[in-house]
């Protein structure tokens, strides 16, 4: 999932995310810290059983999943557009 969508639905939930940190007795700053990269599994807890989804689907590369939102990661894949330039 997006970060945004991430707070998007926190703050559906609970108005601000501070509000949902302090409602989980998480430390301020944590729910920033955890959108940002940092691994805390209370917090990433806390917002999948908000999402209502499992932690490795709203946290995939955690648990070593790539995500599919980012295409083909292959070389080929990424400069594949290089091949066709100037081809004329």
């Amino acid at each position: 999932m997006h970060k945004e969508d991430i707070k998007a639905a926190i703050r559906r939930e609970h108005g601000t995310v501070l509000k949902f940190e302090e409602n989980h007795g998480l430390p301020a700053g944590s729910v920033k810290d955890v959108l940002r990269g940092r691994s805390s599994a209370r917090t990433e807890g806390a917002i999948a059983a908000l999402l209502k989804k499992p932690m490795h689907k709203v946290f995939p590369r955690r648990y070593g999943i790539k995500s599919s939102t980012k295409g083909d990661d292959t070389r080929q894949g990424r400069d594949a557009h290089r091949l066709t330039c100037g081809a004329n």
